[in-house]
């Protein structure tokens, strides 16, 4: 199935509009949590703020199906 990595970062939405095929919905939170790792280490390089951003990611039907937040990746 296609999975949708949105980014949510307050009221601002980064909208993926590719996707990723993923066998599972625990697979796409798996790797939602490995982009979460490099856009973190990404924005810290950059000197920017990694407070309370998100992924949003839905199902090929536009379905939320998971939130996956950036601070969780670092568990």
């Amino acid at each position: 199935m296609r999975y949708f990595f949105h980014v949510r970062d307050g009221q601002t939405i980064i909208s993926d509009p590719e996707g990723t095929e993923c066998g599972s919905l625990d697979e796409a939170v798996v790797e939602a949590k490995v982009n979460a790792r490099e856009l973190m280490a990404e924005r810290l390089r950059a000197g920017r703020a990694i407070n309370g951003q998100i992924f949003e990611l839905t199902d090929d039907t536009g379905q939320v199906v998971a939130h996956v937040k950036f601070k969780d990746a670092l568990e």
